[in-house]
């Protein structure tokens, strides 16, 4: 009711005035809407009363009924003779466009025609198109006097605007400044009349952009230019070089301009933008690595915000307010710092966009993402109404009666109190989850008093932290107390910078808390302490710990429970980001979910081209996953048999994407493989085929992979059909090499494997890679019997469904028709006593679980002579190339008592564990003999009794 009267007086002055009374009667669309933006804008009411032809423009060219491309705004602000025009011409002409464009976008938001993003990309549409006009209008200014500014090599220097903020994520608001700064290629000068250095030249440039966007004439400006996030702020040149800049970041980049260069995004035509994106920028702003250090900084830029509102009273300020949106961007930039190191995907200056990204890969609760995402479209729909208002730069919550009721209407709420309450109730939203994600551990550390004993003699002298230690509940006070102190001595403690020993400080007396609550205490701390010295001098991981409290507690837990899990820590320091995670000790993982999160990695890494971030994603996966099948083993929510299943799960996957990985690289340079045969052309495919504990799907934490490579190429044509094209042996000779690298190459952490490829047709004397041909005529011909007993235990694992299946085919022919039946048990007899004559370990007091009379190889043994003795009679017994499933089809087949089988599967899986844990333990693979001699006395009298009954 309010604002009845002045849209009245409005139209009564304005609407029967010819030129608006034409619009009005043609566009009734327009006519309807037109009161609302009045009464939500004096600004668009006075614009158009100034401008009666403005409304004609507006109705005619549809501009109200749809959005408009960046491609468009760059067509309307790109006039041909900007280059000529005088200084007040061309801002005039850019005021003008503004004005009128900045209507037609109030004008959609308020009359409800467009939503919140389209708004914003409109309002940053323009901006883009406005800069690049006034850059095309400075250019052609100084090019008479100056001429074309070159480098050294006589090529043109180019000029580079790059927009940060909300301009740079494509989300400007309707009065806001923009941050610009502006960048030329490199030193040299100009080739004009009067020449000058490229620094000179691009000031002047930059000078004169700012002067055409900044300045008041008599028709307004339009954008208040801000250049105070350029190096070294309002002290540093106007227009910085792209090698100056890249020095800069490296060396004096601060913590608040790695937030800042989130969103930079470059707003001119530049061929190299996407080279200065991947050099230059990413390298500065995402860390390789987990980075939880950028919350202690995220927190003190906001303390220092929060007191600037306190001070001046912004209680009601939408952008710096509590639950306003900074907060906002706060919460979406801290985690996009923290993971975009690791996760490519995240790399996203657009803040809605990275919202949704963070919830695909994990960072965030959907929950949370929909309750930021709503507040953000209402805070900001809300700033846009409210600067619409009078084209003000404003943040504040109108006061006058007027402009509320106008918030009212904008907002399409009842009343002002139902506003108050829905903007309560999205800022309240705002503000919890800000704790929660931004001062989340801070208020943990402050709520666990558990460190408080020991907090204040951490740095202080031997006897009174030995004192402290021993109060505490550690058995060894003073051996315990050495080893921190020698560490806190050590050359890699006295070398980390300030920041990360104020770190690691803040973190020992957690540590020792966490420590001394173990069973174990000073067992718990040997093993985090090893990780401790192993990531110093990444002091982002001491932050990470500090920042969850409870991933810290699941650390020290870990470490009490397996000296395998803290060196897995210490050598993988990335797996600390499984520790949160509170489902670690909880889900056990099963093979869906190795494949969702290998999926999510490879997204994660798509938008980059570099094979190493592509190969850091596989190994990222391969050690966390292994990790988390590690903790489900301890904590006892896996099996076995299932701790063996996932291990082969992960090796498999791996295998995959070696294959897939080296398969696309010779595929880009060399094509496909082709060959010619009796059914005419066709792709030559290749496979990867698994032997040993792979193979019979009972890996271990630390078994190497027995691999064997096949291809199916035959006939006389063998060739690829790339630009290099390569004879096919050639090609699958490389492609093998190029997996294998992979699989074992060198890092810091280590290879991914260890490749065993003897087992091969001849051995190490052997062709790596085969044709299926030349493997079955091997089998047929030259094989041994215990390469044949190696091919029981063999599948498939990885490559082209083609060949694979052609290989199990292959597998079950030479197994049922080639193995030698009248020397076999002679063979697997003498095979198996040169096995314990030159790899049993054990002694009078220590079982060799392994290679000792009636441990595991004597039950492989016992199972492969029945089942290749018994498949030309029974093919199924071929069906698993697995021990346990093997000896239920021999029970099945009453080649073997089933009480016997049972027994024997139940011994296996026991010898299994006790392997497990003890590789879990970083212990060798023996137990006392009296824990292993009722079991081992009952596979050696199933040997004498197999191996009797078959003499017999």
């Amino acid at each position: 009711e309010p604002l009845r009267p002045q849209v009245a007086a409005w139209l009564d002055e304005h609407a029967s005035s010819p030129q608006f009374a034409e619009v009005l009667s043609r566009y009734p669309a327009l006519a309807a809407s037109l009161p609302r933006v009045l009464a939500c804008s004096p600004w668009v009411a006075g614009t158009l009363a100034r401008n009666p032809g403005m409304l004609h423009q507006l109705a005619s060219t549809r501009h109200l009924q749809a959005s408009c491309t960046p491609q468009q705004y760059r067509e309307m602000a790109a006039a041909p003779d900007i280059g000529t025009m005088s200084e007040p011409q061309c801002q005039q002409a850019l005021r003008q466009l503004r004005h009128r464009e900045m209507v037609r976008i109030a004008w959609r938001d308020l009359a409800g025609m467009a939503d919140v993003e389209e708004t914003l990309r409109d309002l940053s549409g323009l901006a883009d198109a406005l800069i690049c006009a006034a850059l095309d209008w400075a250019t052609g200014s100084l090019s008479p006097r100056y001429g074309t500014p070159r480098v050294a090599d006589g090529s043109p220097a180019r000029f580079v605007v790059l927009a940060m903020g909300k301009l740079g994520g494509g989300e400007l608001n309707f009065s806001s400044d923009i941050d610009l700064i502006f960048m030329y290629s490199d030193a040299g000068e100009t080739d004009g009349r009067r020449s000058i250095s490229n620094e000179e030249y691009f000031r002047f440039l930059a000078q004169r952009i700012i002067t055409v966007l900044d300045k008041t004439t008599s028709d307004g400006f339009v954008y208040r230019v801000d250049v105070r996030l350029r190096p070294f702020g309002d002290s540093g040149p106007l227009a910085v070089s792209v090698p100056a800049l890249e020095t800069y970041l490296a060396r004096n980049g601060r913590d608040w301009e790695r937030y800042a260069y989130v969103k930079a995004r470059v707003v001119n035509e530049w061929d190299e933008a996407d080279a200065f994106n991947d050099q230059v920028l990413r390298p500065f702003v995402y860390r390789r690595y987990l980075d939880y250090g950028v919350f202690g900084s995220l927190r003190e830029m906001k303390a220092l915000i929060e007191a600037e509102v306190g001070r001046r009273e912004y209680r009601d300020n939408l952008k710096l307010g509590p639950g306003g949106i900074r907060e906002i961007e706060f919460i979406v930039q801290s985690l996009q710092l923290v993971r975009g190191g690791t996760i490519a995907d995240l790399r996203e200056r657009s803040l809605l966009k990275a919202l949704d990204r963070l919830v695909k890969h994990g960072c965030l609760p959907e929950s949370a993402a929909a309750e930021l995402k709503a507040a953000y479209f209402f805070l900001r729909k809300l700033e846009n109404c409210i600067q619409a208002i009078n084209d003000r730069q404003t943040h504040d919550v109108p006061e006058k009666e007027i402009d509320r009721c106008r918030v009212v209407l904008a907002m399409g709420a009842h009343d002002w109190e139902a506003f108050c309450a829905g903007l309560r109730r999205h800022r309240d939203a705002v503000r919890s989850h800000f704790r929660d994600i931004v001062f989340r551990g801070v208020e943990e550390a402050g709520r666990d008093d558990a460190g408080a004993p020991v907090s204040g003699v951490w740095g202080g002298a031997p006897d009174e932290l030995a004192g402290t230690l021993g109060k505490m509940g550690f058995d060894t006070p003073r051996a315990v107390a050495d080893r921190l102190l020698r560490y806190r001595e050590s050359n890699s403690y006295r070398r980390m910078d300030e920041h990360g020993r104020r770190r690691l400080d803040a973190l020992m007396p957690a540590v020792i808390a966490a420590a001394a609550a173990e069973k174990n205490p000073a067992e718990a701390l040997t093993g985090v302490m090893a990780v401790i010295e192993a990531i110093g001098r990444r002091s982002a991981y001491f932050a990470l710990l500090n920042e969850n409290p409870a991933a810290l507690k699941r650390l020290v837990s870990l470490c009490a429970m397996s000296d395998f899990l803290s060196r897995q820590l210490a050598m993988h320091p990335l797996l600390l980001d499984e520790l949160l995670d509170p489902r670690i000790f909880l889900d056990a993982p099963d093979r869906a979910d190795l494949v969702a999160d290998l999926e999510s990695r490879r997204v994660a890494a798509a938008d980059d081209d570099d094979e190493e971030v592509l190969f850091n994603a596989v190994s990222n996966f391969k050690q966390a996953a292994a990790f988390r099948v590690a903790v489900a083993d301890l904590s006892g929510s896996l099996d076995v048999m299932k701790v063996s299943d996932r291990l082969t799960d992960i090796a498999e996957l791996v295998l995959e994407s070696a294959y897939r990985l080296s398969w696309r690289q010779l595929v880009s340079r060399h094509g496909i493989p082709g060959c010619e045969d009796e059914s005419g052309k066709r792709d030559a495919r290749f496979a990867i085929i698994a032997y040993g504990k792979l193979g019979g799907l009972e890996l271990g934490y630390s078994s190497d992979l027995d691999l064997v490579f096949l291809h199916d190429s035959e006939g006389e044509q063998q060739v690829t059909d790339g630009p290099k094209p390569l004879e096919n042996p050639v090609f699958f000779a490389r492609l093998t090499r190029r997996i294998i690298h992979i699989l074992t190459l060198s890092t810091s952490t280590g290879a991914l494997y260890e490749v065993d490829t003897r087992l091969r047709p001849s051995g190490a004397s052997g062709l790596m890679v085969s044709s299926l041909s030349a493997f079955l005529r091997y089998q047929r011909e030259n094989a041994w019997t215990w390469e044949h007993q190696a091919l029981l235990r063999s599948r498939a694992v990885a490559g082209h469904r083609r060949v694979r299946d052609a290989f199990e085919r292959l597998r079950i022919q030479a197994l049922t028709g080639y193995v030698h039946h009248d020397r076999l048990m002679a063979d697997v007899i003498e095979m198996r006593r040169r096995m314990r004559r030159e790899l049993s370990r054990g002694s009078a007091d220590l079982f060799d679980i392994k290679q000792d009379a009636g441990g595991v190889a004597d039950i492989e043994f016992i199972v492969q002579y029945l089942v290749l003795n018994s498949a030309p009679q029974h093919p199924d017994l071929l069906r698993y190339p697995d021990n346990i499933r093997q000896l239920e089809s021999l029970a099945q087949y009453n080649v073997l008592d089933s009480s016997d089988a049972v027994r024997l599967s139940d011994t296996y899986k026991w010898y299994r564990r006790h392997l497990h844990h003890l590789a879990l333990a970083g212990r060798k693979g023996f137990i006392d003999m009296g824990l292993a001699a009722e079991h081992a006395g009952f596979v050696r009298s199933m040997w004498e009794k197999v191996f009797t009954e078959a003499r017999s």
